[in-house]
């Protein structure tokens, strides 16, 4: 039961034999027993007995957000030590880009009155009582999606790969930023395979760990068995027509030239 899984996963977390060497558990357990609880609490009593920290990586976005309102059992005093100790992590293309978005409103205000004007004011309004920014799976009412569309927040994050870090005018009040220097200090790290994925092959070729300051040392993989498929997702490209036919003129040029 849950008793035998939290043991397997102390295990793991025990002194190495060897400094270096690397201890990995495969376990598996039936729906019922219990496996959030038995891995989260081992995971945070190593992080707060080593002043480290433990990155638990999901599948799923529901995943992440079952396993942060879990995390609460996991402190005497609960939701105030939880948000303290414990942060999620997502990929930029999550989070209202502060760059984009002042684009977006300066492109709004040279544009004859819209309801893209609308939806913009109401984003803002949102952004400054938001927890984390979290455009796509966090705090914004489900409304706005709803009357918008999706296309009309995922416009407004990081979606390309453009952001440009420190150059950036909003960089000290960057959601992704923010995020990121709270996991520095946490005892847990919640994140999704496809992050750890693409910050493990940064780490593999440029000996850094993309946006952290360091590989973490101990991971949790939950829903494992998805690994492949978050590794295929992280690093394969699609493109749309209008995306394709841009990429071939900025290569080849325009037709006819």
């Amino acid at each position: 039961g849950q008793s035998d899984y939290a043991h397997a996963a102390a295990a793991a977390f025990a002194p190495r034999a060897v400094r270096g060497d690397p201890v990995v558990l495969l376990a598996e357990a039936g729906t019922g027993t219990g496996k959030t609880l038995g891995y989260l609490a081992p995971a945070s009593l190593w992080a707060e007995r080593n002043q480290g920290t433990v990155w638990i990586s999901t599948y799923t976005r529901h995943l992440q957000r079952q396993i942060e309102a879990e995390s609460r059992r996991v402190y005497a005093d609960h939701a105030r030590a939880a948000r303290a100790r414990v942060v999620l992590r997502k990929g930029r293309e999550n989070y209202l880009c502060l760059l984009n978005m002042e684009d977006a409103v300066n492109a709004a205000a040279n544009a004859p009155a819209s309801t893209a004007a609308i939806g913009l004011g109401l984003i803002a309004r949102w952004a400054r009582a938001s927890a984390d920014g979290d455009i796509l799976g966090g705090d914004l009412p489900g409304w706005f999606v709803e009357l918008f569309g999706r296309g009309y927040t995922a416009g407004l994050a990081d979606r390309r790969g453009e952001c440009i870090h420190g150059a950036c005018p909003h960089y000290q009040t960057c959601f992704v930023e923010h995020s990121i220097r709270r996991a520095r200090h946490a005892d847990l790290v919640v994140a999704n395979h496809a992050l750890v994925m693409v910050q493990a092959a940064m780490h593999g070729r440029f000996g850094t760990a993309g946006d952290e300051d360091a590989l973490p040392t101990r991971y949790v993989f939950d829903e494992g068995h998805h690994l492949f498929d978050a590794a295929d997702s992280a690093f394969a490209v699609t493109f749309s027509g209008a995306e394709a036919a841009e990429l071939r003129r900025w290569l080849l040029g325009a037709e006819g030239a």
